[in-house]
């Protein structure tokens, strides 16, 4: 597995596109997007830009899958997942689907990240909103991860590995407290 993904790393754009979409389709790559992102932004930091779009959309198109897989799959898709997890996702996407999609995007692990994806299929969260929330907190992780590369260029990597779940909790609480915010305020402004 290892030479197949420096075979993709050789191909730069369309071998991080690949590299994403396998990886977020449930397909684990060892390194996996976050490595090879930081490595080609550091590498050529004109294109950062480039290398983080095409991450956020292929990794968007792999989660698709899933979603698609809980959809059409239903009970069956969901069925090998511990039934403590899925009943905890399950509240935490219908309490609120666009803010459980992008914390599980931006948090580090161990939040298990594609039983979101299949549990969002699985509920019936409207695809519109599904690719909106996990596109968003896609570009904001992936962006972070590539202006790291480029400002820090070789340290970026350990400095995130170092500061992964700091990171990854302010990334997740500054999406909780944007939306807390626009949920209060058209609150305040609905007639009563």
């Amino acid at each position: 597995m290892d030479a197949f993904r420096d075979g993709l790393l050789a191909l730069g754009v369309p071998g991080l596109f690949i590299i994403a979409l396998l990886d977020s389709a449930g397909v684990p790559l060892p390194g996996g997007v976050d490595i090879v992102l930081m490595l080609l932004s550091w590498q050529q930091p004109s294109l950062f830009v480039l290398f983080v779009l095409t991450a956020a959309v292929a990794s968007t198109l792999g989660c698709l899958v899933l979603y698609r897989v809980g959809r059409t799959g239903g009970e069956m898709a969901v069925r090998r997942l511990d039934p403590e997890k899925r009943r905890w996702v399950t509240e935490k996407v219908l309490e609120n689907d666009i803010l459980a999609m992008m914390v599980a995007v931006l948090a580090p692990p161990p939040l298990p990240t594609k039983v979101f994806m299949l549990v969002a299929g699985f509920v019936g969260m409207p695809w519109q909103r599904f690719v909106s929330a996990v596109f968003a907190g896609r570009m904001i992780r992936f962006g972070g991860e590539a202006y790291l590369a480029v400002r820090l260029g070789d340290q970026a990597l350990e400095t995130l590995q170092q500061n992964y779940p700091l990171i990854g909790a302010v990334l997740a609480g500054a999406v909780v407290v944007y939306l807390v915010v626009k949920w209060w305020r058209k609150r305040r402004e609905a007639p009563v």
